[in-house]
């Protein structure tokens, strides 16, 4: 079983050892525990009490219009109840996961959490309750150097920024955001962590494959020395025209045995990669966190996978990418060489054709 599918870590490994090092910083024990639930509690098949990890999103709408991502397809705004989560409601989520002792939360799923008008009062109350992780996925374009001392002083212990390629191919992809002054941005949080003596939150910068296949080395060399660690993913089929993709024999998926998604309108999600919402497990307007991770609806999707039955049985499961088989590939960086892969019959690139990947970048 395959845990962490589609975390391909470009930075060197001591750099990686450092980055875990850090990211258990000021709860170390809890950190290691954490992680040994997350690895080999889907080996075993063993369901917990409670969640290792609950992603809550506070908001599923974005200020960008990227040309690989699913949040612009006609599928996703047909299907998605696209807004912002409820103060109080996120209160509650956060309320049970504290007394469960939830390791970690992640605010970001689809959407950009920095659009969220009570963001920062989000991050602050679940930090406050005793939540030992708490993490965001961003595009970057909506912070500064005030927000991220903010986002220092309230001790958010880990940031990851998208970021897809270099110069002009970034400025395509990310417009409005410009490339120059989102690495400028990035290096200037390194220098105020720097000036006051803090580790946290930490920086990861991805992107997506395509996207520095012909400079890899020059992305590798911008980032290195300002962040934490890069990493970068290959291209997911969120437009599903791969579905004549291989898949692998005998598949279990982990991730119902990992962690717990709840979208910005408190209903949950199958997985973190049911990205339409295709099956819904519960609600937690209705429901308690606890009784959505036992409830029938996730019981019967982990049965189907324990008989290897998942792809057949479940509906969200024959289009991720997870199950499919994929062919070894490497980056290059430097005089390194990166274990990468693609996914068989899909053409690891993005659509250049796509009106959204011609808009112009503009500066701000």
């Amino acid at each position: 079983m395959k845990i962490n599918k589609g975390q391909i870590r470009i930075s060197s490994r001591k750099k990686n050892l450092s980055f875990e090092w850090k990211r258990g910083k000021g709860h170390r024990l809890s950190y290691i525990i954490n992680r040994i639930r997350w690895h080999f509690f889907p080996r075993i098949h063993h369901l917990s009490d409670f969640p290792s990890h609950v992603d809550i999103e506070i908001s599923s709408a974005c200020n960008l219009r990227c040309p690989m991502c699913y949040t612009i397809t006609d599928d996703f705004k047909k299907k998605v109840n696209v807004g912002m989560m409820d103060f109080e409601f996120y209160k509650k989520l956060i309320d049970e996961c504290a007394k469960n002792n939830l390791f970690s939360i992640r605010i970001s799923f689809r959407g950009e959490s920095f659009i969220h008008k009570d963001v920062f009062e989000m991050i602050k109350y679940a930090k406050d309750a005793g939540i030992k992780e708490v993490s965001s996925l961003t595009h970057g374009g909506m912070l500064d150097d005030e927000k991220f001392r903010k986002l220092i002083e309230l001790n958010l212990d880990w940031l990851t920024i998208s970021f897809d390629g270099i110069g002009e191919t970034y400025n395509k992809i990310r417009a409005p955001n410009n490339y120059d002054e989102q690495v400028s941005k990035i290096k200037r949080f390194h220098e105020i962590k720097k000036e006051l003596g803090v580790v946290k939150p930490i920086i990861k910068v991805q992107s997506v494959i395509p996207a520095i296949a012909e400079n890899p080395v020059e992305f590798y060399d911008t980032f290195e020395p300002i962040v934490d660690q890069i990493g970068a993913n290959p291209l997911i089929d969120y437009s599903h025209k791969a579905l004549d993709s291989e898949f692998i024999e005998n598949f279990t998926c982990p991730v119902l045995w990992q962690r717990l998604v709840i979208g910005s309108d408190g209903k949950v999600l199958l997985c973190s990669q049911d990205e339409y919402g295709m099956a819904i497990v519960g609600d937690a307007n209705k429901e308690s966190i606890y009784e959505i991770w036992h409830g029938k609806k996730l019981n019967d999707a982990r049965e189907s996978h324990l008989k290897k039955m998942g792809v057949e049985e479940v509906s969200p499961c024959k289009l991720c990418p997870l199950p499919r088989k994929t062919i070894p590939t490497n980056v290059k960086i430097g005089d390194r060489n990166v274990s990468s892969y693609d996914y068989t019959n899909w053409k690891n690139e993005i659509d250049k054709n796509s009106s959204r990947y011609s808009t112009k970048s503009k500066k701000k």
